[in-house]
């Protein structure tokens, strides 16, 4: 939600700076870029404006990590506090700025209690540690209670129906063990115009995970983050990927700044939807993340609106 979400000889200029650094060395492909989808407009993702304005400044932040806490501030006021704003870009802009001005509690480690407020123990991290009781007042001797008169036996209960055997048993309660690995969504769904064969748009989730995890294989270790990018609805990712889908993370804990491509893999949805995944070196803390570029199925090349994530990494 977190702007959004011709041939190789003049794609530096035409793409920018983030794609033409992931093409050093890639073979000329002749008009691999798609034709210009038409705009996608307020009615078909709300929250768009937001996105596409938060964005670019994570990507900024990014440059400049020392300033990254004022520069997304900055850019998420311009839709939090403006009531002509879509709601659901209101939203977005508000949810950026309350996890970029979170302040930890005094002494908390990096990383470990990032998202902590003063006042609240991990120990106890669904709410504050609870205080001491009082010591409880001696409880007065009750006098003795008169000699109870027997009740009455009841009758026995009627014995229950036996069990419909054709009913259908109950479902048993999902199994999450302790190896289950936290996802967290990204903010806002990213959406490409036109992105299916029929001309149909594709909306796009986002996730990240925080290691140490299991998924996405080969599974992030700890102080990484991963990054899973579903185009729902699509068939199997292209074997080559002609224009890449990259993410720009800021630690707002360390300052730390980076960006990965994600890529497809053959053991993750090899037969659609499209998944590309990403594993980065973010390191422990409050992580804000943009998703942004474009993707390459085995029947079209799709440009997909930027979107913005937050992720807290032990």
């Amino acid at each position: 939600m977190s702007s959004i979400k011709t041939t190789f000889a003049g794609v530096g200029a035409a793409v920018g700076s983030s794609v033409a650094l992931l093409l050093g060395g890639m073979t000329p492909v002749a008009n691999a870029d798609p034709a210009t989808p038409l705009p996608i407009d307020a009615l078909q993702a709300p929250g768009l404006s937001a996105v596409q304005g938060i964005g670019p400044a994570i990507q900024q932040a990014a440059a400049d990590p020392t300033n990254a806490a004022s520069t997304l501030m900055a850019a998420a006021a311009v839709f939090a506090g403006n009531s002509a704003a879509p709601p659901d870009s209101r939203n977005v802009a508000t949810a950026v700025n309350q996890f970029v001005t979170h302040v930890p509690a005094p002494g908390a480690v990096p990383g470990a209690e990032a998202h902590l407020p003063a006042g609240v123990d991990p120990a106890h991290a669904l709410g504050p540690a609870p205080e001491a009781a009082p010591l409880a007042a001696p409880i007065p001797q009750a006098a003795p209670a008169p000699a109870a008169v027997p009740a009455p036996v009841p009758a026995p209960p009627a014995p229950a129906p036996a069990p419909d055997a054709g009913a259908p048993a109950p479902a048993a309660a999902p199994a999450f063990g302790p190896d289950t690995p936290p996802t967290q969504d990204f903010l806002y769904p990213s959406i490409s115009n036109g992105c299916l064969v029929d001309g149909g748009n594709v909306f796009a989730t986002a996730i990240s995970v925080a290691g140490p995890a299991k998924i996405p294989a080969p599974g992030p270790a700890a102080g990484q983050t991963a990054y899973v990018f579903t185009a729902i609805g699509t068939p199997a990712p292209a074997a080559e990927q002609k224009l890449p889908l990259n993410v720009t993370w800021v630690n707002l804990t360390t300052g730390k700044s980076g960006s990965a491509t994600l890529k497809p893999r053959s053991d993750i949805n090899p037969n659609g939807p499209t998944t590309l995944t990403a594993i980065a070196d973010t390191g422990s803390g409050s992580i804000i993340s943009t998703i942004f570029g474009q993707v390459t199925t085995v029947e079209k090349q799709c440009q997909f609106m930027p979107t913005i994530g937050s992720t807290v990494v032990p």
